[in-house]
C-alpha cells in the first residue's frame, strides 16, 4: 500500500514538472505511461492512462510533433514510444532560441505601448482656465510655485469659480505665492481646500510650475497674452512636485 502510493506520488510530481516544462496533462501522462510500457498501441495507453482513446491519439500527434515520442508499424498497427529524455531539453532549448529571436521585437513593442511624453502651449487666460480644470480630473492635490501677486487680476473672470469647484471636490490645492502677495495670501487662508505659503524676496518670478497628475504646466504670466506650456509626463511631474516640497520648506507663513 504505502509503495502504490509512493509510486503515485512521483508520477504525480513528474507529470507536475513536464505541464511545467510545456506538456499538457495529457501529454505528460502518456509520455511517463510510455516510459513504463516501452512500446504500445493507442489502445494500451488509453488503457494505462485512462484517458479516452480518441484523446490519446490528439496527445499522441502532438507528441510527434515535438520529437518526443516517435512509433514503428508492426502488421498495420502503430506502436507508439518515447524517445530520450533528453529530448526534452532539447524542446526546451529550441523553445528558448525562438524566444530569443523575437526578443528585440517584444522589446520594441513594451516600448513603444509606454506613454510619450507630450506638450503644447496655450494662449490667454481662457487657454490657461482650460488646462486648471483639466486637472481635476485627477482627483489629486494641485501644487503651484512662483505666483507673482498680479496673476489674480490676470484671471479673474474665472479664479474664484475655480477654488469652488475644487473645494467642492474635496482637491486640495497648495499656493507658493511670491513676495508683495501678502493680501492675497491672507485671503486665500480663509478658503476652504486650500494652503499657502510666500517665497523670500530673491526667488520673485514672472512663471508659476504647476504640477498635478501626469501634468506641469509652465505659466509665463509677464507675457501678453499669458503663455501657458502643458507638459504631459508623470515623472516630470514627480520632479516637479519633489521640487515644490523644497521650495515649501524654504516659503513662510504669512
Amino acid at each position: 500500500m504505502f509503495i502504490s502510493s509512493h509510486y503515485n506520488k512521483v508520477q504525480l510530481d513528474k507529470e507536475k514538472v513536464l505541464e511545467e516544462v510545456g506538456l499538457s496533462k495529457n501529454e505528460a501522462k502518456i509520455y511517463l505511461a510510455l516510459l513504463d510500457l516501452g512500446s504500445a498501441t493507442a489502445g494500451k495507453i488509453a488503457e494505462k492512462t485512462g484517458i479516452h482513446r480518441s484523446n490519446v491519439y490528439d496527445a499522441l500527434e502532438r507528441l510527434l510533433e515535438k520529437g518526443i515520442v516517435t512509433y514503428i508499424i508492426k502488421k498495420d498497427t502503430k506502436y507508439y514510444q518515447a524517445t530520450d529524455p533528453e529530448n526534452l531539453l532539447n524542446m526546451i532549448k529550441e523553445k528558448e532560441i525562438h524566444l530569443t529571436q523575437i526578443l528585440p521585437e517584444l522589446k520594441l513593442a513594451q516600448q513603444l505601448s509606454k506613454p510619450r511624453p507630450s506638450a503644447e502651449i496655450l494662449e490667454g487666460s481662457l487657454g490657461l482656465k482650460t488646462a486648471f480644470y483639466d486637472l481635476l480630473k485627477y482627483k489629486k492635490t494641485i501644487y503651484i510655485v512662483g505666483v507673482p501677486k498680479e496673476a489674480p487680476l490676470k484671471v479673474k473672470y474665472w479664479i474664484e469659480r475655480f477654488h469652488k469647484e475644487h473645494a467642492k471636490r474635496k482637491i486640495w490645492m497648495v499656493h507658493i505665492y511670491n513676495p508683495g502677495a501678502k493680501e492675497r495670501i491672507r485671503y486665500l487662508k480663509t478658503l476652504p481646500y486650500i494652503k499657502v505659503r510666500c517665497l523670500p524676496e530673491e526667488y520673485d518670478s514672472p512663471v508659476s510650475l504647476l504640477s498635478c497628475g501626469d501634468e506641469v504646466l509652465i505659466i509665463m504670466w509677464d507675457l501678453t497674452p499669458i503663455v501657458t506650456i502643458r507638459v504631459k509626463n508623470p515623472t516630470f511631474s514627480k520632479s516637479v512636485e519633489k521640487w515644490f516640497n523644497l521650495m515649501w520648506n524654504i516659503a513662510s507663513d504669512v
